[in-house]
């Protein structure tokens, strides 16, 4: 899903705003609650720039994929608490960081599952336990250096 296109950094989105004649309208970038980009986000939402999150469920079952986000233990107890997914508490919880969101399944029910995040929220308890969970990308440069040319520094 990620393309050449993403600007990944706050830095990288100066960059382009210093000098474009027409901005940027939308960002894709990997965002979940494993990698929640918070910079990024305050700095796009601030800049009239849509933020859609890809892989907000750290796409398990792929090759490069992993289990981070629906192994969650913080997002698990959320989700039994509120009677919920974990996919749905992840895919709510970019919803009120004011994102859009791509996600995709072969299965009809758990695509209708996933629609079923707009008649609920996240109480600031939950926002907060989310807040605390270790942040990590899937996707990053093959080396240290290329890493830090790709990220900025940022998470």
């Amino acid at each position: 899903m990620e393309t050449n296109k993403s600007f990944r950094t706050t830095k990288k989105l100066q960059n382009i705003l210093s000098f474009a004649t027409i901005p940027p309208s939308v960002n894709q970038v990997e965002m979940n609650p494993t990698c929640q980009q918070k910079n990024l986000i305050e700095f796009c939402l601030a800049n009239n720039i849509v933020v859609t999150a890809f892989s907000p469920l750290r796409a398990k079952g792929a090759s490069w994929g992993t289990n981070e986000v629906l192994d969650n233990e913080v997002l698990k107890a959320i989700a039994k608490a509120r009677g919920k997914t974990v996919a749905q508490v992840c895919l709510r919880w970019i919803y009120e960081q004011g994102a859009t969101i791509v996600f995709k399944s072969y299965s009809k029910e758990r695509l209708k599952e996933n629609l079923e995040i707009f008649d609920w929220a996240l109480s600031e308890d939950d926002t907060q336990k989310i807040k605390l969970i270790p942040q990590r990308r899937v996707n990053v440069g093959p080396s240290e250096t290329l890493d830090q040319a790709i990220w900025d520094g940022e998470i």
